[in-house]
């Protein structure tokens, strides 16, 4: 399968950057991927939020979730202390991904450009509140013991196998 052209598919648009498969589903599909947060350095595009929900189905299912104000819901004063750690790990997780030298030259060159990569939470969010569950869901699928992914886990449809056979057994041209 070339990955490339299935989340060109699942996102419906052209993909020009670099990332990871960061887990498949029982067809063997992306589920998720991760970005490099600056794939043409300092002068190019900017990824604050390298991960990324590919699954067409997931993104409809969780899409639904946030039409139903669902991140309201989930956002209890619990799990909000919990996600001022996670924001924390997501930050040097995403400082991991960019390359030393870069990090420096950022730190010198664009400073507001170096916070927003070693501050920021999982979806970029710079202030106390959360935002895109799509992207929670995708860091979630990287780091199985987020407790906000694990959350929204459990508000989606279904499991996750029929999910596969309602959508890309059907409409899946990315093979």
């Amino acid at each position: 399968m070339d990955d490339l052209k299935a989340v060109g598919w699942q996102l419906q648009r052209e993909i020009n950057a670099e990332f990871e498969v960061i887990k498949r589903c029982s067809l063997g599909y992306p589920l998720g991927i991760l970005n490099q947060p600056l794939p043409g350095g300092i002068g190019g595009p900017v990824f604050s939020t390298p991960w990324w929900l590919t699954c067409p189905q997931l993104r409809k299912d969780i899409h639904l979730l946030e039409a139903e104000h669902a991140l309201d819901r989930m956002f209890s004063p619990e799990l909000k202390n919990i996600y001022r750690e996670y924001r924390k790990k997501a930050a040097r997780k995403r400082s991991e991904l960019i390359p030393r030298e870069l990090l420096e030259e950022m730190y010198q060159k664009k400073p507001d450009l170096y916070r927003e990569m070693v501050s920021r939470g999982v979806a970029g969010e710079s202030g106390p509140g959360l935002k895109c569950l799509h992207a929670h869901y995708a860091f979630f699928l990287l780091y199985p013991d987020y407790p906000l992914g694990q959350e929204i886990g459990q508000l989606l449809p279904g499991d996750p196998e029929e999910r596969c056979g309602r959508y890309c057994e059907k409409t899946c041209s990315c093979s």
